[in-house]
């Protein structure tokens, strides 16, 4: 049997000989359409939109408030998508080395999701879960506490680790379970834990140190 090679310019003119499929319709009905996009601050939006969610209009009034006084809680912001400062109350208390070291490590958080995310959808990795969206708040809590506070993280949580110390290669460890993992392997992926920097995975473990607490303070 012989194998026939078809030229690149055989195969664009059957391409366009090809009739176009017609967008499917049906009777009384409209197709809308719309960019597909990941991005919850668009341009010029006055409001951040996450899927299956509420519309939450951003402010950028820090204060307490009541959920029943809003369609939905507001979400405060210092700066708008452009990087333009739109409470000018806020005052910076952190040196430009800080600002440049937390950024950093934002960066690095979200680089990696990206290409643990795509690894996953190739097969390479069995589970997930990026914490887009999220870098700043885990990054910026972990940033004031000190290596002696215990912290018990969930999902989307990466920002914690790094800030800490985590590395990179501790994170891949992790992932793909090797023996040099702290926990050699035995948990599915994002499943991090450090003893060393005082990091506990998963919520049931911090129900039970509080469990603990509470009886041995109650004694």
């Amino acid at each position: 049997m012989k194998l026939r090679i078809i030229p690149k310019s055989s195969l664009r003119g059957v391409f366009r000989i090809l009739p176009r499929a017609a967008p499917c319709s049906y009777p009384g009905s409209t197709v809308s359409t719309r960019p597909a996009s990941s991005v919850s601050q668009r341009p010029g939006s006055d409001y951040v939109s996450f899927p299956g969610a509420v519309k939450s209009a951003f402010t950028s009034d820090l204060r307490f408030t009541q959920p029943s006084d809003h369609p939905a809680l507001p979400t405060y912001r210092v700066v708008d998508q452009d990087g333009t400062i739109v409470d000018h109350s806020f005052k910076q208390d952190l040196g430009d080395d800080e600002i440049v070291q937390l950024y950093k490590t934002m960066l690095t958080i979200s680089i990696m999701d990206v290409i643990m995310f795509d690894a996953q959808r190739q097969g390479r990795l069995s589970f997930y879960m990026v914490s887009a969206g999220e870098e700043a708040i885990s990054v910026g809590s972990a940033s004031i506490l000190d290596k002696q506070d215990v912290v018990f993280c969930q999902y989307r949580e990466q920002g914690v680790f790094a800030q800490r110390g985590f590395t990179l290669n501790d994170f891949m460890n992790q992932l793909f379970a090797n023996k040099l993992d702290n926990g050699r392997g035995r948990n599915m992926p994002v499943h991090y834990g450090s003893k060393e920097l005082n990091i506990v995975s998963r919520l049931r473990q911090a129900y039970k140190c509080v469990y603990k607490t509470f009886h041995l303070t109650s004694q």
